[in-house]
């Protein structure tokens, strides 16, 4: 393979939180009963374990072969379309924001949990803010599978907690075109 391995790696981490980020997204429309298409959870965890279970063999031999690569363009190509329609109009419901805070979060825990294993797969320093966040996502996380349960099980939120997922969102909302935009960096990342 041609391309720089840590690149590689990096774009497959980057391809697996744009995963992270829409089988959450998924999951929470269905555990809330929002309007879905229960084929796409099921695609994208597929999609998910296949890309996840390519890991272990890349650690390894920090090597792609071609099969992979096609694979993982494949898998690109699939996450770009889904991503087409992940982004709904306003105005949204608060179970709507919810599902994309959450998918963020996740999204980005996934992506930073994977920039530390590269660090130690590749024996680089990585910048200590990756390990600072770790906490931080895990608190936030929490706090969005607390607010999910919630609405489950037909309990009050308090005022506080809509008020955070609503700040939240406006930042989820500020970042759309990054969010967007940065999917384009996985092919570059991986060499297709």
């Amino acid at each position: 393979m041609t391309v720089d391995a840590k690149n590689a790696y990096n774009g497959i981490v980057l391809l697996t939180g744009y995963l992270q980020r829409l089988y959450v997204f998924e999951k929470i429309h269905h555990e809330l009963n929002m309007p879905h298409e229960p084929e796409r959870l099921q695609q994208v965890k597929e999609l998910f374990d296949d890309t996840l279970a390519m890991l272990p063999i890349f650690e390894q031999t920090k090597e792609l072969f071609p099969t992979q690569v096609n694979k993982l363009k494949s898998v690109t190509e699939k996450v770009e379309n889904l991503m087409s329609t992940y982004f709904k109009e306003e105005p949204l419901s608060f179970h709507e924001k919810l599902a994309y805070v959450g998918s963020t979060l996740y999204s980005e825990q996934h992506v930073n949990l994977g920039i530390l294993r590269l660090g130690k797969v590749f024996q680089v320093e990585v910048n200590k803010d990756f390990e600072k966040r770790v906490k931080y996502y895990e608190e936030r996380t929490k706090f969005i599978d607390t607010i999910v349960s919630l609405i489950k099980n037909k309990k009050p939120i308090e005022e506080k907690a809509i008020n955070v997922i609503n700040l939240w969102y406006t930042n989820v909302e500020k970042n759309k075109e990054n969010i967007l935009k940065d999917l384009q960096l996985i092919g570059k990342l991986i060499g297709f």
